[in-house]
């Protein structure tokens, strides 16, 4: 193979492995904070997300703590909403539950729980709920803000939405999806190299 071949495979190995990724929810900063229950979550409905239907992440603002920062284990499990109403709390179907990491409480940060292997539908409705290290349901102090950024979504606290349904999670939920071609150059690249390996 040429100099000029693997010049021209190179970039074309590293789009390969692009990928591209559309924001589906995005209620952050916070303006407020409460301290949600064990059973608290929230609901959200996807519109049409395209070819973007796997979840990358979930950002939340907290958790958040009044005594002093502590370290805490959380988790995000997903699940499909077994009614679709966003309105009711719910959970059915779990789809999958994000790394859990060591998570510094205190401030307003904002942390972020990434999934792999979760794949969205258009149109659905979903729960979150916090749960610590043991997969337990949990309760925690986060970050809020006015309900009018998540469409068709309720924040829950003990199986009921606080607040009059007033506030949401203050989160940002990312999804992505490989960039057309990618298998494809990855599978050229291959093939390349294997024949300058014969010559």
């Amino acid at each position: 193979m040429s100099k000029l071949h693997l010049t021209a495979l190179v970039p074309a190995l590293a789009l390969a492995g692009a990928s591209s990724a559309g924001v589906i929810v995005n209620t952050l900063p916070a303006n407020n904070q409460a301290n949600l229950s064990a059973d608290a979550g929230q609901t959200f409905t996807t519109g049409s997300l395209g070819a973007e239907t796997n979840l990358l992440s979930i950002e939340i603002e907290g958790p958040q703590t009044t005594n002093g920062a502590e370290v805490l284990d959380f988790a995000l499990a997903l699940f499909v909403d077994t009614d679709g109403d966003h309105s009711t709390w719910d959970p059915g179907a779990l789809l999958g539950t994000s790394q859990f990491d060591s998570v510094v409480a205190g401030g307003a940060t904002i942390t972020t729980f990434n999934f792999t292997g979760v794949t969205l539908a258009d149109n659905t409705v979903y729960a979150i709920q916090f749960v610590d290290a043991g997969g337990n349901a949990s309760g925690a102090r986060f970050g809020l803000t006015n309900a009018t950024g998540i469409a068709d979504g309720s924040l829950f606290s003990g199986g009921a939405q606080p607040f009059g349904g007033a506030f949401d999670t203050a989160m940002r939920i990312t999804t992505n999806v490989p960039e057309p071609g990618s298998l494809a150059l990855l599978g050229l690249g291959g093939l390349m190299i294997a024949r300058r390996r014969r010559a």
